[in-house]
């Protein structure tokens, strides 16, 4: 093989066998936790890549533990259970972090950008934009700003609560 020759890759062929290998647990617990409008069993187990009576004992095992929701029961759909996912959020933040003021630290820069996106825009939140009002040369800049700055407030506003919570724990500890 020459240096000009890449290698032969199949990564294709490597994800699908990584995929094989994952159990329906997990592929159960994957697609679930990418759910955000109801879905039927049906369409769960064609995602996950199973039969539904495989994966619908692993979808009543998720509800029982509050990772998932019943939307509807006839038929049945779940969806993702949006306070959990948030509190994995914070308890990831909550570990990456540490620490109050390290969070805080974190907070002041997400501010400054938060503070800049608004100036820019000329509004005090994002949902207060009006993309109509945009050139529609910009459109697309502004689309990906306007989606930066939703994503910097949802951050915040986690980053907030983790810093309570350590903030808890901390008092707490030291009683």
């Amino acid at each position: 093989m020459s240096e000009e020759t890449p290698p032969d890759l199949d990564l294709t062929g490597e994800w699908e066998t990584r995929l094989e290998a994952r159990t329906v647990a997990e592929r159960a617990s994957e697609v679930g936790m990418a759910l955000t409008a109801p879905t039927s069993v049906m369409e769960i187990a064609e995602r996950a890549g199973c039969a539904t009576a495989e994966v619908r004992p692993h979808l009543e095992w998720l509800v029982e533990r509050g990772i998932l929701e019943k939307a509807t029961d006839d038929p049945v759909r779940f969806v993702r259970n949006e306070a959990y996912v948030e509190f994995r959020r914070i308890t990831e933040l909550m570990r990456e972090f540490e620490t109050p003021e390290a969070i805080a630290d974190a907070i002041g820069e997400y501010r400054e950008r938060e503070c800049d996106l608004a100036a820019s825009f000329e509004a005090a939140s994002p949902d207060a934009v009006v993309l109509a009002d945009v050139d529609s040369d910009d459109l697309g800049e502004a689309y990906d700003r306007l989606s930066e700055w939703r994503a910097i407030t949802r951050r915040l506003r986690d980053l907030t609560e983790a810093k309570h919570r350590l903030e808890s724990d901390c008092r707490s500890l030291s009683r």
